[in-house]
């Protein structure tokens, strides 16, 4: 699937017409997040980057009337160049990127997400780092500290160039249109963003850089099990990214699980269902508490992490049940 002959309608656009081509575009798709766009452009606008030096491109990706009246609301108040299309439906994260991006008219693309809120020497920093070489540049992410977070809040750390995730990465323009930029195979997200760095990386020869400077922070939702628990049918098309890329499974635990928690969440699954004829078997569940406890406890104040480990075990097994269907779905195995 490729729409680079779908038709998407401008429904805003302060560029000048004649003007010089900015430094950078900034590369946006938006999906039911009228609320957070005022927080995304408040951010953008205090860039210290000179105005004139980049832009925001930004698809509405069949949004509800909603997203559209906010960003009408909004564009008279920033000082940016701003270009906003929409699709009239909803044809995934992979597609709206890409006609961000063929929109844009930088020859350095950075991209961000909707629920993000960049620092205010995002772009300069980022800028500076694609300047210095033959590479793709891949910036630090932190939850935002200005949200709480809890146990089951949902929110991005990004700490190394490993996963290339949309929420902070720079590409040059010619690099997209070589690899014809983002796979919308990839209906739903999961490691999209990352398949299309690998491609970059492989057909064009560059570098993968992590730059802590360039900074972005993620947004923390509420704390709320069930929301955790449905995000978890999110990621069945993750496997797809390990068929295409073999090898990336170097980065899995154990080349088959796509986290630690996993397989000890499997393990205790066993104790737990064999207990009733063997109730020794429960110490099949010790691997899973120790790990959930001491090495990666659920965010949030620890009386509250500890509460909440039954919906922790919960989660952890919806996630591989994701795995387990995504993998009959891409005929690939991972956990």
């Amino acid at each position: 699937m490729d729409l680079r002959s779908s038709t998407a309608t401008e429904i805003v656009s302060t560029r000048k017409a004649g003007a010089p081509a900015p430094r950078v575009s900034v590369a946006v798709s938006t999906y039911q997040r009228a609320s957070m766009l005022g927080r995304l452009f408040a951010a953008l606008d205090r860039q210290t980057l000179p105005k004139d030096e980049f832009e925001v491109v930004l698809v509405d990706n069949g949004s509800s009337p909603e997203t559209a009246r906010a960003i009408r609301d909004l564009a008279p108040a920033v000082s940016f160049p701003l270009h906003v299309l929409r699709l009239e439906d909803n044809k995934g994260p992979s597609a709206g990127r890409n006609i961000a991006w063929r929109n844009a008219q930088a020859e350095i693309v950075a991209f961000t997400d909707d629920d993000c809120s960049p620092a205010d020497d995002w772009l300069e920093q980022g800028l500076d780092a694609m300047c210095e070489g033959n590479s793709v540049v891949v910036g630090r992410t932190k939850p935002d500290p200005a949200l709480p977070i809890g146990p089951f809040s949902r929110t991005v750390h990004v700490g190394d160039a490993n996963w290339l995730p949309t929420c902070n990465v720079f590409y040059l323009r010619e690099d997209l249109e070589a690899v014809g930029g983002f796979d919308e195979a990839f209906v739903e997200p999961g490691c999209e963003d990352t398949d299309l760095g690998y491609r970059v990386r492989a057909a064009c020869g560059r570098d993968v850089r992590f730059v802590s400077e360039a900074l972005v922070f993620h947004d923390v939702r509420p704390s709320k099990f069930l929301d955790a628990a449905k995000e978890t049918g999110r990621w069945t098309d993750t496997p797809r990214f390990f068929r295409i890329h073999p090898e990336g499974r170097a980065a899995l635990h154990r080349g088959i699980f796509w986290k630690p928690s996993h397989p000890k969440v499997l393990l205790a699954l066993a104790g737990i269902l064999l207990a009733p004829l063997r109730p020794w078997t429960l110490v099949l569940t010790l691997p899973w508490l120790y790990y959930r406890t001491r090495v990666r406890r659920p965010p949030g104040r620890k009386r509250h992490s500890y509460a909440a480990l039954p919906g922790t075990f919960v989660v952890d097994l919806l996630e591989t049940v994701a795995m387990v269907r995504g993998s009959i779905r891409h005929r690939t195995f991972i956990l």
